[in-house]
């Protein structure tokens, strides 16, 4: 980790004259910092490690063949763990409770999907 925080200093001294640059590379320093602070540096270096690859991708707690399925479930859970994502026929989905106890479901795009609009952004 230190290796990494003198690189940045390093960085951050070649775009000196670059107030945004600079700022932008204090702010990773200060997130590495953070996750060591909070215990979560090594699932960090975990992430760092799968980043970009189908391990990274998330998995979904719970499947289901429909929305109505996936809502009767929810709706009996007590509570869900934060950033639940679950698969509703084969599509991946970031769900929430919102104040008023309602579920909100947040369509993830596939790889596939996302590769076609960085494609299409070339």
């Amino acid at each position: 980790m230190e290796d990494l925080l003198n690189s940045l200093e390093a960085l951050a001294g070649q775009h000196a004259s670059e107030p945004e640059a600079v700022a932008t590379i204090e702010t990773a320093a200060k997130a590495i910092h953070f996750l060591q602070h909070v215990g979560r540096l090594k699932d960090f270096w975990e992430y760092a490690r799968v980043f970009n690859t189908e391990a990274a991708w998330p998995k979904p707690l719970r499947s289901f063949g429909t929305r109505d399925e996936a809502l009767a479930w929810l709706r009996a859970q007590a509570t869900v763990p934060y950033e639940t994502v679950i698969a509703v026929a084969g599509a991946l989905h970031n769900v929430t409770r919102m104040r008023d106890g309602e579920w909100i479901f947040i369509r993830i795009p596939s790889r596939e999907e996302l590769d076609a609009m960085e494609d299409t952004e070339e």
